[in-house]
């Protein structure tokens, strides 16, 4: 499930938070102080996200505390998008009451429908995405036309745009220029962080993406933004480094007995990381991509912190994990059509 955002995303997730702190308070009886609730002598934090899927309406994930609306509620009402947050609201109070480990929608979430006396609708989830399927495809409709509405031939234009402005009248719908989307991707989860998820986040800097650590109540997420293309190819990275990391570390401990211990297997997953960017020219265009989702992740992050660990170095961990870095190849696994993009991104230094 890819989280998405753009300036309309952004701005519709605050329409979504003042909805849900609406309801919270004003049919929920909630206390809430900023981006937070407090129930039952506790400050809970609560996040919003907006997904793409082709059929979930909307999603809770219990450990982040966060609530997703799905991309099509953009064009929706606001009763509609109302009915979707109540939903995930109640699978919220359904966990802080009862815990990760009850059914889904079993008879702990119904009790929470009825006491807010929430519609069956809300409890049953049965809202539909057709109609929000139906107005997404006449948008796109709109887009195509609008585009041909450049024609440097007057008739072509002109017929464009009327036919434009008559399917937004038909329908309803406001137009909005297309605007490029950033995609969030969780690839990678742990109970703690390590020095081995550091240096796969490291790493994935040189793919075009911008690698984050979200913290949640049970664990820590290694959590990437960038264009779809870039997330899809670092995702797959990240997945082989985790393995690949392992084995490297095998290989190393057979050449040099003297390679034991945690210290010294944490420098040498450093090590790697080291050499393997060692190899790597930084185009302009890389640090250009980098600043602006740096930029970017400060309004999809507002609380994002960078801190600096401190830990055991081994000296001949870390030169073994540098031998090995810049020999390091990512290649097995990446769709033919990615190849190119691939070498584009990481050009090693001749």
């Amino acid at each position: 499930m890819e989280i998405l955002y753009s300036t309309t995303i952004l701005s519709f997730l605050r329409k979504v938070k003042k909805m849900a702190f609406e309801i919270l308070s004003g049919e929920m009886g909630i206390e809430t102080r900023r981006s937070r609730i407090h129930y039952k002598g506790y400050l809970y934090p609560l996040n919003f996200v907006v997904f793409d899927h082709p059929s979930k309406l909307g999603t809770f994930h219990f450990d982040l505390l966060e609530i997703g609306v799905n991309k099509l509620y953009l064009q929706e009402s606001d009763e509609k998008i109302k009915e979707v947050i109540r939903h995930e609201l109640a699978h919220l109070i359904t966990y802080l009451e009862h815990g990760p480990n009850v059914a889904h929608h079993g008879k702990e979430f119904r009790s929470i429908c009825k006491r807010y006396r929430w519609s069956e609708s809300v409890s049953r989830a049965t809202a539909s995405l057709e109609k929000s399927s139906k107005n997404s495809r006449i948008a796109e409709r709109v887009r195509k036309l609008f585009s041909l509405a450049q024609s440097p031939n007057p008739k072509e234009a002109k017929e464009a745009t009327l036919k434009a402005q008559m399917l937004l009248d038909k329908y309803n719908l406001e137009y909005t220029p297309e605007e490029e989307e950033t995609t969030l991707l969780r690839v990678l989860e742990r109970k703690r962080g390590s020095a081995k998820l550091q240096a796969i986040a490291s790493i994935l800097r040189s793919f075009y993406v911008y690698p984050v650590f979200n913290k949640g109540q049970n664990g820590i997420y290694l959590e990437i933004i960038g264009d779809t293309i870039s997330v899809e190819i670092a995702e797959y990275t990240a997945h082989y480094l985790d393995t690949q990391f392992e084995i490297l570390w095998k290989q190393a401990q057979k050449e040099d007995s003297n390679l034991k211990g945690q210290a010294s297997k944490n420098s040498f997953f450093r090590g790697l990381s080291e050499g393997y960017q060692a190899r790597c020219v930084p185009s302009k265009a890389l640090v250009r991509t980098e600043n602006q989702l740096i930029e970017l992740s400060r309004k999809i992050y507002p609380h994002l912190s960078v801190s600096s660990s401190k830990h055991r170095s081994d000296g001949r961990g870390m030169r073994k994990g540098r031998e090995k870095g810049m020999g390091l190849k990512i290649r097995e696994g990446i769709q033919e059509k990615m190849k190119r993009f691939l070498l584009a991104a990481n050009q090693p230094k001749r």
